[in-house]
């Protein structure tokens, strides 16, 4: 059969090559299989290297027909020369330079060989990504049984990984493509966003770092730090990068693609079809929305995929063990401590504050709500404080569902994790020691004796709790005693803290990793939702550079809201709702500039302006579903759907509202380069 007959017009000739292109590897495995039981293992071997060899030039041979059908047979002997005598020359260089040089010759000749089908290619457009995507494979894949021959095996994953994602990412473009058809005009401006996001040259770099980033993750970890501490790294940064990644890649495509459109005049083509603005607009962010959709699911695929291998290696021990499947892959629920007499806790917080009102009225007016806050971390601290001279109760509630499993598995446990410190500058490294009661009763008693908890200072601890020790009303009471031993030169032991917020906390499972790793892939995803109405808001009216400016402050923003409400929110109101916090702020702000004190009446104004700010822009913070996922805590189905109502659906119809206003609006033949 000649080459010219693979062309796909003749069906006939297609089939027969297909039929060749799968019956060279049965033959060759079934062949194979018996050499393994009658000659031994080597001449299987080559049988198996042989029948490879030649589907691969069969393959290469019927792509190389579509582009040059005269020296079809020519090209594939090229491309097996490059790849082949490529893997043959570097395993004689490994053996006499070293395997790191084998290594680069095998990558370099894998390289080359992909170079020229793509240069083979370059007349036929149509099928020139095919066909050097169908190469980069095959070389991928020899690259891959060369690391893996010469024991390079974190060096294999990765490229496999790198192999695998970018095959996905072609895959699902191609479903986009698909699933976008149609003579709907919005699915067809979407589809044309897609396509231009493949093209983009601002893209593609980002694209490369996702792909090669969250495979190759894994080769630079410690393999000598604690195995909880190396998967707890590679789902903060790997999800991490990939957010920080999608986030820049949407703005730069939605900026692009909207700006482009116009400063090139190409809108003028677009909207000359029965196509309204708004549904431009729609199309613009739909398509945008679906590329991030393959992008967050491929990365994800990966991140889960690499996590799960990398949990399955050697731990450092049983509590390193322990710690992997109890406290990162899983959903936990935390509880925090409340105050064992929270009317008398919160009298005597407000009774400091009356006291500092009347003992220094200048300096509490000046500032009231720094005061209250001052007041109240300091009794904070002071409750979550063990001092030698007293016992200290913590109350923990809304257990109901842990005591009900207890009560149908008695052996069911809650964690309670602990971050002490002993609270003493001239040995802050020193054990803390105390004794723990469990609703009144001393836990854990070992032959009769109540034992006593020695752990390190600053170092998080994780102590099993019997569930069944839990109330009927879902209460669990812990109190702890301070047994630290005397320093010396001194009359009392060392107080013990458990800081506010992360020293005491206790948590109970409430599901497993899986859902919890696809709920915050869907928060992630939600997120980029939102940064593609803002970009589409900004382009809508801007030019490229402004547009792309604003966007990137306003994604700032909603990742830093947390730092900025604490920095410019409302630290000068003491009143909690918006109309008595307007008018002391108003009252405040007149009774400074009779006083002539400018500075001051500026500040507070200006809190309008900034609490307007925060108000206005979602806080990403709010929903920080990758530090959840790395600590083992849930992601509520509440929580997905605040997250979906505020950044999912009311930002991107504001933000959509203001685009069409502004777009709509928009002198279009006036706008130039």
């Amino acid at each position: 059969m000649k080459p010219a007959a693979l062309a796909p017009a003749r069906h006939r000739d297609l089939v027969v090559w297909l039929a060749i292109l799968i019956g060279l590897p049965l033959v060759g495995l079934a062949t194979a299989a018996l050499l393994d039981v009658q000659a031994g293992p080597t001449a299987a071997m080559a049988v198996r290297a042989v029948a490879l060899v030649a589907d691969t030039v069969w393959l290469m041979v019927g792509l190389a027909s579509l582009a040059r059908p005269q020296a079809a047979w020519a090209t594939a002997a090229v491309h097996a020369f490059l790849l082949g005598g490529g893997v043959l020359a570097a395993e004689g260089l490994a053996r006499v330079a070293g395997t790191t040089a084998g290594v680069i010759l095998a990558a370099t000749m894998a390289l080359a060989s992909t170079a020229w089908i793509w240069h083979v290619f370059r007349a036929t457009a149509r099928w020139r990504t095919a066909a050097t995507a169908v190469a980069a494979t095959i070389a991928a894949c020899s690259t891959i049984a060369f690391l893996i021959r010469h024991e390079w095996l974190l060096a294999a994953t990765g490229l496999t990984g790198v192999l695998v994602m970018t095959l996905c990412c072609g895959l699902g473009i191609t479903a986009i493509r698909a699933s976008l058809g149609g003579a709907n005009p919005i699915t067809g401006v979407a589809r044309a966003v897609v396509e231009e996001a493949v093209q983009m040259r601002a893209v593609i770099p980002l694209l490369v770092i996702l792909v090669v980033l969250v495979p190759t993750l894994p080769l630079v970890l410690d393999h000598s730090e604690r195995l909880q501490y190396r998967v707890q790294f590679v789902l903060n940064w790997a999800l991490g990068a990939t957010s920080l990644i999608l986030s820049v890649l949407t703005i730069i495509l939605t900026c692009g693609s909207v700006c482009g459109d116009v400063e090139s005049r190409r809108i003028h083509m677009t909207l000359a079809k029965p196509l309204h603005r708004w549904e431009y607009l729609l199309g613009k962010w739909l398509g945008i929305v679906f590329f991030d959709l393959l992008l967050v699911a491929v990365a994800g695929a990966g991140t889960a995929t690499f996590v799960a291998i990398l949990a399955r290696t050697d731990a450092s021990d049983a509590a390193d063990r322990a710690a992997i499947d109890r406290e990162v892959l899983t959903a936990r629920v935390a509880s925090a401590p409340l105050p064992a007499d929270p009317e008398n806790h919160e009298a005597a917080i407000e009774a400091a504050i009356a006291r500092l009102e009347k003992d220094d009225p200048d300096a509490f007016s000046r500032n009231p709500a720094t005061a209250r806050r001052r007041i109240r971390q300091e009794y904070e601290w002071q409750w979550h404080t063990v001092t030698a001279d007293m016992v200290s109760t913590f109350v923990f509630r809304d257990l109901a569902d842990a005591k009900r499993q207890a009560d149908l598995d008695p052996a069911t446990t809650i964690q309670l994790q602990l971050r002490p410190r002993a609270y003493n500058v001239d040995i802050d490294l020193a054990d803390v020691r105390f004794v723990v009661w469990l609703n009144d009763r001393p836990w854990p008693v070992v032959d009769g004796q109540h034992v006593e908890q020695t752990l390190p200072t600053l170092a998080v601890t994780v102590l099993d709790l019997p569930a069944a020790e839990i109330t009927a009303d879902g209460v669990l009471t812990v109190t702890v005693a301070n047994r630290n031993l005397v320093p010396a030169g001194e009359t009392k032991p060392t107080a013990i803290t458990f800081s506010p917020g992360d020293g005491m906390r206790v948590y109970r499972r409430v599901g497993g990793f899986a859902g919890n790793f696809i709920r915050c892939l869907a928060v992630m995803w939600i997120k980029l939702s939102m940064i593609a109405a803002v970009g589409i808001a900004a382009a809508s009216s801007l030019g490229f550079p402004m547009a792309m400016l604003a966007s990137l402050v306003v994604y700032a923003a909603a990742v830093g809201s947390g730092f900025l409400r604490d920095a410019l929110g409302r630290y000068n109101v003491v009143s909690s709702s918006w109309i008595a916090a307007t008018a002391e702020r108003l009252q405040a702000t007149l009774e400074y500039v009779v006083q002539l004190r400018f500075y001051e009446a500026f500040r507070m104004a200006y809190g309008f302006v900034t609490d307007a700010a925060l108000w206005a822009i979602p806080s990403f913070s709010d929903f920080d579903a990758v530090a959840s996922l790395a600590t083992g805590t849930a992601i509520g189905d509440a929580t997905l759907l605040a997250c979906l109502w505020r950044i999912g659906l009311v930002a991107p119809l504001v933000l959509g509202a203001i685009a069409w206003f502004a777009f709509d609006r928009r002198d279009l033949a006036g706008s130039t380069n």
